[in-house]
C-alpha cells in the first residue's frame, strides 16, 4: 500500500475488496484449467494503436470498444441501445463444428438446436413490445447456420420485410449453402445485408489459409451480385496477421462492402483447443467484472491488438472496404445502456458516461471529505456533492475542482438492476483516479524505477541480478515498467528474456554473465561495446576516444557536480558510464516523485529544479547516445540477457 492510501484506510479497504473480487474470479477460472496472460500485457500497445487510429481519422465509438475505418453497417450502430434492433434465430443447429463457437454457452443450447416453429409469434411479440412493427429499425437472423433451413430463412426475411418494410434485415452464414438461387430468393424477400463468416486458424498451413481465403473471396464476389451490403464478419485470431492482411486486400479487390473484425473469445467449452494453439485469456478479461449476458465468454489476449493493427493496415493501404473492430466489451455496452434506461439516479451527483454508459460519480473518503467539501463550497458547488455514509459523493464534473488538491479521488461505476423488491443502483467498480499532481508524481516514480532497473542491468553483474533474471522477475519488471510508461518492447523481447532465464537458472550463471560483461564492456584490449558516452560520441565525431579527458565525459562530470554529485571517494570510474548515467537519471526522477531535493541548498540545479535538470540531461546526454548504444549492444551481445537489456534500454530511452 502506498503512503497516500495508508492515510485513507476506508478507501484502501474498498479498493482492496474490488481487487480481491477480480483476483478471486481469475483464480476460480484458473482452477478450471483456463490459462491467463500476465496482467495488462497488451494495454500499452492497444492504447497506442487507438490513439494512432483516432488521429489518423478512424471512427472511435463507445469509448474505444468499437473502431472503424470507412463504411460501418447501420446495424452495428444500432447494436448499442437501439430499441428497434433485435436478432433472432431459427435453430442453433450448424453443419460446422468450430472450436470457438459460443452457441454451446447459451442456456438450453441442446433444445435450441431443434427448429423453432414459433418464430413468427416471437417476431410479432417483439413488434408489440416496441409499439408496433413501424418502430423496428434492424432485424437480424443468425444461427447456428440459418441456411440449413433455406425455406424458413427466406420466409423469415419475407415476413419481417412485409410487416416492417423500413427495417434493415441482415443474415449471418458460413456460406456453405450459398447459391445463385438462394441469394436471389433472399434478395427478393427483402434481405439488405449478408455477413459471411470466415474461419482462419493459426493451426492452418499456408496452403490451407490460402484455400480458405480463396473460398471466401469467391463467395463474396457471388453475394455482391445480389445483396446490397455484402460483408464478412469473423474473429481475429492471434497468429493470423499475414493471412488476415491478404484476406482484406482480396476482399477489397472484389468490391466487398466491409468486414467486421471481432475480438476472439473463449466460450467456456474445451480449453484444450485454445491451449494447444498457445492462446491465453486476457487478464483482466474486462474493465468491469459483471454478470454479462453476451455468450461470447472470455476475450483472448492479443486478439484486440491484432484487430487494431488490421484496421490501421487497411487505412494505410487505402482499402475501400469498411473495416470495423468490435470488441467483446462493445457487446456489453448494449446491456449497460438497456438496464440504465429504467432509472436515472440523482443528476446532481451522477452522470451517464457517453462512452461505456455506466452511471458514474466521484467519491472521496477519510481525511479528504472535509477538504473536498470546502473546495466545492467555496466555488458555490456544494449542491453537486452529498455525504453518504463513509464517503462524499460528487458529480464527475467536480473533478476539475479537485485537480490541484492533495486528495485521493475514486470513480464509481454503477448500473441499474431490476430486482424482486424494486429497482436498485448497484456499484460494480471503484477505481482510483489520479489528479494532476498525483498522476505526475506517479509517472516520475515509474521513470525512477525504469532507470533503476537499467542501471542494475548494465553494472558489472552481481548475484541479485542473476537471481532476478532466473526467477523471471527481471522480465516481468521490464514489461510492467514499459507498459506504465506507454512504450512497447519488441516482440522478440519475450524470446530473449526467456532464453536468458533458462541460461541463468543453470549452475554457473553468474560467472557466464560476468564473462560476457567483461567482453562487452571492459575487453582485452578493447571493449566490444564501450559503455562510455565520451568514447562512443568521440568515435562518432572522429575524435580520439580517451576516458576522462574527452569533451563529453567532462560535460557529464560538470553536470553531476552541479547537482551535488561526484565520484565516490576512492573510486576512479568515469561518470559517463551508461549505468552511472542511468543511476543519475533515477536519482533525479525519484527527487521529482518524492519532492525531495537532490542535494542541499548549496547546489543550484541546472534549470532550477530536479525536473528541469532531468530534461536537460536527457536532451544533452542520455537522449543523444542511449539508443545508439542499445543498437550496438543488441548486435554485439552473445548472451540473450544483454540482447534483452538492449531492447529494454531502447524502449525507455
Amino acid at each position: 500500500m502506498d503512503d497516500a492510501l495508508a492515510l485513507r484506510p476506508t478507501l484502501a479497504a474498498w479498493l482492496a475488496e474490488y481487487d480481491e473480487i477480480e483476483n478471486d474470479y481469475i483464480q476460480r477460472l484458473r482452477a478450471l484449467g483456463i490459462e491467463f496472460a500476465k496482467p495488462h500485457t497488451c494495454d500499452a500497445q492497444v492504447a497506442r494503436l487507438r490513439a494512432e487510429l483516432a488521429s489518423g481519422g478512424a471512427r472511435v465509438r463507445n469509448a474505444g470498444a468499437s473502431i472503424c475505418s470507412g463504411a460501418l453497417s447501420s446495424a452495428c450502430v444500432a447494436c448499442t441501445g437501439d430499441c428497434g434492433s433485435k436478432t433472432f434465430f431459427l435453430s442453433l443447429a450448424c453443419n460446422r463444428s468450430c472450436y470457438f463457437c459460443f452457441n454451446s454457452n447459451q442456456a438450453g443450447s441442446e433444445r435450441l438446436r431443434r427448429m423453432n416453429e414459433h418464430w413468427r409469434a416471437e417476431v410479432d411479440a417483439y413488434f408489440d413490445s416496441i409499439g408496433g412493427p413501424e418502430n423496428a429499425t434492424h432485424i437480424g437472423l443468425t444461427g447456428g447456420e440459418p441456411l440449413l433451413h433455406v425455406q424458413q430463412a427466406v420466409e423469415f426475411v419475407a415476413y419481417v420485410h412485409h410487416r416492417a418494410p423500413q427495417a434493415h434485415i441482415r443474415l449471418y452464414t458460413a456460406g456453405d449453402f450459398l447459391t445463385e438461387e438462394v441469394l436471389e430468393r433472399l434478395r427478393d424477400a427483402g434481405l439488405s445485408e449478408l455477413r459471411l463468416s470466415v474461419k482462419l486458424d493459426v493451426a492452418d498451413t499456408p496452403e490451407e489459409s490460402r484455400a480458405t481465403i480463396d473460398d471466401a473471396v469467391r463467395k463474396m464476389a457471388l453475394v455482391k451480385h445480389f445483396i446490397p451490403q455484402a460483408m464478412v464478419e469473423m474473429p481475429v485470431i492471434p497468429g493470423t496477421k499475414e493471412a488476415m492482411e491478404l484476406l482484406l486486400c482480396e476482399l477489397d479487390s472484389v468490391g466487398a462492402w466491409g468486414i467486421n473484425l471481432l475480438e476472439f473469445g473463449y466460450p467456456f467449452n474445451d480449453w484444450g483447443e485454445f491451449s494447444r494453439r498457445g492462446f491465453k485469456a486476457k487478464n483482466p478479461p474486462y474493465p468491469v467484472l459483471y454478470n454479462w449476458n453476451y455468450a461470447g465468454g472470455l476475450p483472448i489476449d492479443e486478439s484486440e491488438a491484432l484487430a487494431l493493427e488490421l484496421v490501421q493496415f487497411a487505412m494505410r493501404k487505402g482499402l475501400g472496404l469498411g473495416v470495423h473492430y468490435c470488441s467483446l466489451e462493445n457487446k456489453n455496452r448494449d446491456q449497460v445502456i438497456t438496464q440504465n434506461r429504467a432509472f436515472h439516479p440523482n443528476e446532481a451527483l451522477y452522470a451517464q458516461d457517453e462512452g461505456d454508459f455506466f452511471f458514474k460519480t466521484l467519491k472521496v473518503f477519510d481525511i479528504d471529505i472535509e477538504i473536498a467539501y470546502r473546495a466545492l463550497a467555496l466555488a458555490g458547488e456544494e449542491g453537486l456533492c452529498e455525504r453518504e455514509g463513509e464517503c462524499l459523493l460528487m458529480h464527475p464534473s467536480c473533478f476539475e475542482r479537485l485537480r490541484s488538491l492533495p486528495v485521493c479521488v475514486a470513480l464509481s461505476y454503477n448500473v441499474v438492476e431490476q430486482r424482486d423488491d424494486g429497482i436498485v443502483l448497484r456499484e460494480v467498480k471503484l477505481e482510483r483516479v489520479m489528479n494532476d499532481l498525483a498522476h505526475d508524481k506517479a509517472q516520475w516514480a515509474v521513470k525512477a524505477s525504469a532507470w533503476e532497473l537499467a542501471a542494475l542491468s548494465l553494472k558489472y553483474p552481481i548475484a541479485t541480478l542473476v537471481d532476478a533474471v532466473a526467477s523471471g522477475e527481471w522480465a516481468d519488471a521490464a514489461r510492467e515498467i514499459t507498459a506504465n510508461l506507454g512504450v512497447d518492447l519488441p516482440p522478440s523481447f519475450d524470446a530473449e528474456s526467456s532464453l536468458a532465464r533458462e541460461s541463468l537458472e543453470q549452475e554457473g550463471g553468474l560467472e557466464r554473465l560476468k564473462t560476457e560483461a567483461t567482453r562487452l564492456f571492459i575487453g582485452a584490449p578493447h571493449a566490444a561495446c564501450s559503455p562510455y558516452e565520451g568514447v562512443r560520441r568521440s568515435l562518432c565525431t572522429g575524435a580520439q576516444p580517451l576516458l576522462f579527458v574527452n569533451r563529453y565525459a567532462m560535460e557529464v562530470e560538470r553536470f553531476c557536480k552541479s547537482c551535488g554529485l561526484s565520484r565516490p571517494q576512492g573510486t576512479n570510474e568515469p561518470l559517463d558510464h551508461v549505468a552511472t548515467e542511468c543511476e543519475f537519471l533515477e536519482r533525479l526522477a525519484f527527487s521529482v516523485a518524492s519532492g525531495a531535493e537532490v542535494a542541499d541548498g548549496a547546489w543550484e540545479l541546472p534549470g532550477g529544479s530536479a525536473e528541469a535538470a532531468y530534461g536537460q540531461f536527457v536532451d544533452e546526454h542520455a537522449g543523444v547516445w542511449f539508443k545508439e548504444f542499445a543498437d550496438s549492444l543488441a548486435t554485439t551481445a552473445e548472451h540473450p540477457f544483454y540482447r534483452a537489456v538492449a531492447m529494454y534500454l531502447a524502449a525507455i530511452s
